[in-house]
């Protein structure tokens, strides 16, 4: 089991660093342009997702807007058991739902599928490596970025870990701020 985890890191790993952080907007959120249009519709920030999420479901270790069809969706990444947990025994999950409603009501899904577990294990691992949280990495985006935080994704960049922090600038542009979590 241990060989077929560290087996999935590696893979995971080097997918990671071959891509880098240019990782596609699209593919990661659903359309970019309609996202940036929909923003504006959010009654809830990034910042308001983790903090509910984290209330019951452990630390975030990433958090995204994101399109399903036409609707905006808020997704938080957890680890339930802490960021102290290794990822094989920790509970990696994501709450998602409608950021429009008045009350964010995301459903929970704990990840069993391979594609889930390997970025929730390598997102967690990267958070460890640091004492920030997200809400402290948002923050920090925020105060050299004017505009609306929408996607907080930890990554590797120059072998150093990162989050690729998107914010949504008043130009109507996605701006990358990336913060070292070192």
């Amino acid at each position: 089991m241990r060989a077929g985890l560290n087996q999935l890191a590696v893979a995971v790993t080097a997918t990671v660093l071959v891509s880098g952080i240019n990782r596609s907007v699209s593919g990661q959120h659903g359309d970019e342009a309609q996202l940036l249009s929909k923003l504006k519709t959010s009654r809830h920030t990034l910042l308001d997702g983790i903090r509910q999420a984290e209330k019951d479901s452990g630390p975030a270790i990433s958090a995204k807007f994101e399109m399903k069809g036409d609707q905006l969706m808020l997704s938080v990444y957890t680890a339930k058991q802490g960021r102290d947990r290794d990822p094989e025994h920790n509970t990696l999950m994501e709450l998602i739902g409608p950021a429009t409603d008045s009350t964010w009501k995301p459903e929970t899904e704990v990840f069993e599928d391979k594609e889930h577990i390997a970025r929730s294990a390598m997102q967690l691992t990267l958070m460890q490596l640091s004492r920030m949280s997200l809400a402290d990495v948002i923050k920090k985006a925020e105060s050299q970025q004017a505009g609306t935080v929408y996607s907080a994704i930890p990554a590797v960049q120059g072998g150093r870990p990162v989050v690729d922090v998107l914010v949504a600038a008043r130009d109507g542009q996605s701006k990358h701020v990336i913060i070292d979590l070192r």
